[in-house]
């Protein structure tokens, strides 16, 4: 049976892109455009690791931006990464099965799942991995 670690393997020569929480949303998302992904990690203002529990405080997806610019242009200029982002961060260990991946994606109406082993993050699986599979 496929877990998600199989899934990081897969895309191993993937980075995991980060943004501090204070960074405006067109740097986010010239970020996002240049890198071609769909969901930024939020690392907290000032931290050293990016990558730690500790350290990461939501994430940006595009569905964020959407609702950002739903407020209209003003609204949009006026916001941080910190203003928009999803601070609810639901995420996943490597040892999660797809089957599992599958259910907590769906269940939370969501695209994008960050994997942590431990305290740390190595990871981020989309919707396109666990259903492909």
């Amino acid at each position: 049976m496929k877990k998600v670690k199989d899934h990081l393997n897969e895309q191993k020569y993937w980075d995991i892109f980060t943004i501090s929480e204070d960074s405006n949303l067109f740097e986010a998302a010239v970020l996002m455009n240049k890198n071609k992904i769909g969901a930024l990690m939020i690392s907290k203002c000032g931290s050293d690791d990016h990558l730690c529990k500790s350290s990461v405080v939501g994430i940006l997806t595009e569905r964020d931006f959407v609702y950002a610019l739903s407020g209209g242009s003003k609204t949009f200029e006026s916001k941080t990464v910190k203003d928009v982002m999803t601070k609810k961060l639901i995420f996943t260990c490597p040892d999660t099965s797809n089957a599992e991946a599958k259910k907590i994606m769906l269940e939370n109406q969501i695209r994008h799942l960050p994997v942590f082993s431990g305290e740390h993050l190595v990871g981020i699986i989309s919707m396109r991995d666990v259903f492909k599979s």
